[in-house]
């Protein structure tokens, strides 16, 4: 009886942290970025873009962990959800903030800082 009920807890745990990794997996499906040569886009299933960062536009771009800017608002953009955000600072723009997550944030504002130099 006891051991049934042991049995049934460790298979409900795994079951549950294997649902945890799966919605954690789920968002990079949704989300994808793509620097082209005038801005980065942000593109809907790998496919539509839905939202469009003009590098005339960009103020500055920083790192930042999840935590610190949770709650700031603007697009939040993320394919994982407690990853280290990229930190984009706008001009003219409704929203001045835009948060990304791509999988090397250090590499994608290197990228990003490139292309603003040419």
């Amino acid at each position: 009886m006891v051991l049934d009920n042991l049995i049934l807890i460790a298979e409900t745990l795994i079951v549950m942290g294997l649902l945890v990794v799966a919605m954690i997996q789920v968002w990079k499906i949704f989300f994808a970025y793509q620097i082209t040569e005038r801005d980065i886009t942000v593109l809907l299933f790998h496919i539509i873009p839905i939202y469009r960062i003009p590098f005339d536009k960009i103020v500055k771009m920083h790192e930042a962990p999840f935590y610190e800017i949770a709650l700031v608002p603007g697009v939040h953009a993320f394919t994982r959800p407690f990853a280290r955000r990229v930190v984009i600072e706008m001009r003219d723009r409704w929203f001045i903030f835009a948060f990304l997550t791509p999988d090397k944030p250090a590499a994608f504002i290197a990228d990003v800082k490139r292309h603003l130099s040419n």
